[in-house]
């Protein structure tokens, strides 16, 4: 299929919070022709790109259904795009809904499925298919190194290798450790960043960074508490009450270091970019100057081993013929 847009990104979970303000903002730099907004809901996703519209006045939002959970639905929405990407925001995720640790079909975690699986095969399909040209930004979290005054407490390993990683993946490791949601997901987290680090090594000619939006108001990352939680942080706690202590921020600040980590390039490759020690707003920082875990190679090549196991069980247990993107194919 003929390339028809010259300047495309795509983000995922875009039909609200994070997603959706990501798209406003690179909407109105102008930069781009074209950007699909990837959401598990078609009918949402179609309302956001006409509220998008609206507010930006440009009649350039796309809708591609994508369940981040499903690598089948993943690979399908590939097949709808009309030319290369210039960029991808891998924005959607969360704490993994009433049932973190039940496992999708391809088993792992639904918040590991949700958070990274879905964008492995997003993005390795796409560098495979050489339809990425320039960025690909992962959304992190400071909960990856933890965040001591709002009790995340900080991923730890005993030996950083594949199989502890494997454990982690597949929700074996809270058969030996008493679960605790803000620790799963910030292992997520982690495991995320390091594999963009590994493949941003594979990929020297592109930017592949993790880039945290801080605590935000907005984002709908609380979906899964419940609603009375959910209600408080959103109208009091995250717009009011946390920006004015200095440990949360306004939605469109959140955003704009995700539209940051597709247009500037200063921030470098292989980086995961969050805020400084004890913060979780202000400036961004490599957080390997706080966690060494996320410079090392060695780590970074294990998560990388470690999520391949299910992308390898994934692809072998199915016999789905090539997919196209942007007329080019690939598995």
């Amino acid at each position: 299929m003929a390339a028809t847009s010259s300047k495309a990104v795509l983000i995922t979970g875009a039909n609200v919070g994070l997603g959706k303000e990501v798209a406003r903002q690179l909407a109105l730099t102008g930069d781009f022709d074209r950007i699909y907004l990837a959401c598990r809901n078609a009918d949402s996703g179609q309302s956001a790109a006409f509220d998008l519209q609206r507010l930006t006045g440009r009649p350039i939002f796309s809708v591609v259904r994508m369940d981040l959970t499903d690598v089948d639905s993943v690979r399908s929405a590939l097949n709808t795009l009309d030319g290369p990407l210039h960029s991808v925001v891998m924005n959607a995720g969360g704490t993994g809904g009433p049932t973190p640790l039940a496992l999708t079909a391809d088993g792992v975690t639904h918040v590991f499925g949700s958070n990274v699986l879905g964008h492995v095969v997003l993005l390795e399909n796409l560098l495979a298919a050489g339809a990425l040209t320039n960025a690909a930004v992962l959304v992190g979290s400071e909960a990856a190194r933890g965040v001591r005054m709002m009790r995340m407490p900080r991923p730890t390993f005993t030996d950083h290798s594949v199989e502890e990683f494997v454990s982690v993946i597949d929700g074996s490791y809270f058969t030996q450790h008493e679960f605790n949601t803000f620790l799963a997901y910030g292992q997520v987290k982690y495991l995320g960043a390091l594999w963009m680090s590994a493949l941003a090594r594979q990929h020297p000619d592109l930017r592949l960074l993790t880039v945290s939006p801080g605590n935000t108001a907005g984002t709908d990352a609380l979906r899964d508490m419940g609603s009375v939680t959910r209600a408080l942080m959103n109208h009091v706690m995250l717009p009011h009450v946390l920006p004015a202590l200095g440990v949360g921020h306004q939605l469109e600040k959140g955003a704009k270091r995700l539209a940051d980590g597709v247009t500037d390039d200063r921030l470098r490759s292989g980086v995961f970019y969050a805020s400084r020690p004890g913060k979780v707003v202000g400036p961004l920082v490599d957080q390997s100057e706080i966690v060494a875990d996320f410079k090392d190679p060695a780590i970074q090549q294990h998560a990388y081993e470690a999520i391949h196991r299910f992308v390898k069980e994934s692809r072998s247990h199915r016999q789905s013929p090539p997919h196209t993107i942007g007329g080019v194919e690939s598995r």
